[in-house]
């Protein structure tokens, strides 16, 4: 992300660092960097430098009931991998009771779609009360001192470096369930699907909610047909996958370049927070191969989701901060995105 929650307090992280990892803070730094967590790097007194993810959880990018829980069992996977000697990944600290995660706070959301009143028309909603929601997942890895790579499309990135990738990915998927750790199972669901639809039924959001409001319910009620029909098609062609989970494999879910370091020459995947058991296809359609059906699948469910997702972002307050600018650009260029999309199927 390109700047910190506005909710958060670095001394509770602190300190919570100091509980939970026994790490000493000297040195706290925001990395905006990636857009989905917040990063901070970390330097301890006794000169050991550390990477934090901070989630946050009302944002988390799967479709769950429980965040923390999805959360906590998607990052057993890289550590699963690391302790049964597979060298594609990182892994995540321990705390000192042996979890991976620590939560910190919570937040406060507000009802954020409107309703049709008794006249048949429909409104804007109005802050009807608040209600606690979960705060924040903090996990601590260490820094890792390699090359990062800018997000692209594998067919416009380096054919040696794809190829590198690929092998990775076809590792993945070959290792065995004694090391898949508590990775929970494809559903198909599309995150924050919801709030998605009760804006194509005609609801709105409440303008006051902030300076993206108006404009989001605007755009969706505008691509309203298209993406109603696309979600028509997505859930026929889900229900046939779901049907066949004998060729389920682990899976990383998003293995783009961004999620690819080199450390020590050896090419490693990381962020892990989308993990889960499901069709090869769910790692394979990124550079275009698999099963043509579960293909057109994944993509078509990664910009559905990126829309839900990203129209979240304006159905709780929020400003015109760095963060909520870029969202919006991304919430325009995937909506065009599916009107392609529409038009191809």
């Amino acid at each position: 992300m390109l700047n910190p929650p506005g909710s958060f307090s670095e001394d509770e992280l602190r300190a919570l660092l100091a509980n939970s990892w026994q790490v000493q803070v000297a040195g706290l730094q925001y990395v905006p960097v990636g857009f989905g967590s917040h990063h901070w790097s970390v330097r301890d007194t006794a000169g050991r430098s550390w990477f934090v993810n901070v989630d946050e959880l009302a944002a988390f990018p799967l479709a769950t009931d429980d965040p923390l829980r999805s959360l906590r069992n998607a990052l057993s996977v890289p550590r699963a991998l690391v302790d049964h000697g597979h060298r594609i990944t990182p892994a995540p600290e321990r705390t000192v009771d042996g979890g991976l995660l620590a939560e910190l706070g919570s937040t406060v959301s507000t009802v954020s779609t409107g309703s049709t009143g008794s006249t048949g028309s429909t409104g804007s909603a109005s802050p009807a009360g608040s209600a606690a929601s979960p705060g924040f997942a903090v996990s601590l890895h260490p820094l890792l001192d390699g090359e990062s790579f800018e997000w692209q499309p594998w067919d416009q990135a380096d054919p040696a470096l794809a190829a590198e990738a690929l092998a990775v990915v076809t590792e993945l998927h070959a290792v065995p369930e004694t090391a898949w750790g508590t990775a929970e199972v494809e559903t198909f669901a599309i995150p924050k699907r919801a709030a998605l639809e009760a804006l194509l039924s005609g609801q709105a959001l409440d303008p006051s909610l902030g300076p993206f409001a108006r404009n989001a319910s605007k755009l969706i009620a505008w691509q309203a047909p298209t993406l109603s029909a696309l979600l028509a098609h997505y859930d026929c062609v889900a229900e046939a996958a779901r049907a066949e989970p004998d060729g389920f494999v682990l899976t990383h879910g998003e293995p783009h370049l961004g999620n690819f370091m080199r450390v020590g020459g050896r090419l490693l995947l990381i962020d892990w927070d989308s993990a889960l058991i499901g069709p090869p296809e769910r790692d394979l359609w990124n550079f275009g191969l698999g099963d043509p059906r579960l293909r057109e699948l994944y993509q078509l469910r990664w910009d559905l989701a990126e829309t839900a997702v990203d129209l979240a972002r304006f159905a709780v307050p929020h400003t015109g901060a760095a963060n909520e600018r870029a969202t919006w650009n991304a919430l325009v260029d995937t909506l065009a995105a599916l009107e392609t999309t529409a038009a191809r199927i």
